[in-house]
């Protein structure tokens, strides 16, 4: 073995040793991210639960809401059915009560008119002077 030989042999170790150390630096350096990153994301859950029982409690409550309103457009929905129906038997008794009133009414003048005009015509057959001849004769 030769001088260089030692030395390069030196110089290779201490390379050796170097890069050692750099490994433990960077992997201390590494621990301590991995702390800070664990730290944060602790913290970070202690900041996102209350709002995330915050949004359950809102999707519960909007999930009891919108059931109220089903519940209410039901009620909404028979109510209208109700009154249509009561409106319609309403009209169904004005018509019996007025209308049917009316529609005898009318028949009973139509039926008086008739007779009035039956008399003022046989009245006027008596009245007029009988002629032996056929008017619509020509002759």
């Amino acid at each position: 073995m030769n001088d260089w030989q030692v030395i390069f042999l030196g110089v290779m170790a201490g390379a050796l040793v170097l890069m050692a150390l750099a490994q433990a630096a960077v992997a201390i350096a590494l621990a301590r991210s991995v702390k800070h990153v664990v730290n944060a994301i602790d913290d970070l859950k202690r900041e996102v639960n209350p709002l995330i029982h915050k949004a359950n409690r809102i999707a519960e409550d909007a999930g009891r809401v919108s059931a109220l309103a089903v519940v209410q457009a039901e009620r909404i929905d028979v109510l209208i059915q109700q009154t249509t129906a009561r409106v319609d038997e309403t009209f169904g008794v004005l018509q019996t009560a007025v209308v049917e009133p009316i529609r005898q009414g009318t028949a009973i003048l139509s039926a008086i008119r008739a007779g009035v005009a039956a008399i003022r015509a046989w009245q006027g057959r008596a009245a007029a002077p009988q002629d032996d001849e056929d008017p619509l004769f020509v002759g």
